[in-house]
């Protein structure tokens, strides 16, 4: 176990929001618990920061990417002893523009 320090950064604090709200159309107990699933995803990637991928098909930068429930990637970076949440993405959206 390496644990890091955790940041999330305020786009990807708006991006859980901007999923939770969608969901919340349909279900608000649902998408409380996404949005609790997704934080508890960031600090598990603190735990252990190698979890995610890197995946050079979607950007040449150094990011890792994390799935949680087939719908959703967590886009994230380790730089020494701290791990910066960037995005959260749902799958559905066009990861690669944002890199």
């Amino acid at each position: 176990m390496n644990k890091v320090k955790l940041n999330i950064t305020d786009q990807a604090k708006s991006d859980i929001r901007l999923i939770a709200k969608f969901i919340a159309k349909d279900n608000k107990i649902a998408a409380k618990n996404t949005s609790t699933l997704l934080y508890k995803q960031c600090k598990d990637l603190a735990m252990y920061p190698k979890l995610g991928s890197l995946r050079s098909d979607f950007t040449y930068k150094d990011f890792r990417f994390s799935i949680v429930k087939k719908r959703y990637v967590i886009a994230y970076k380790v730089d020494g002893n701290n791990l910066y949440i960037s995005r959260v993405f749902s799958v559905y959206q066009d990861i690669c523009s944002f890199f």
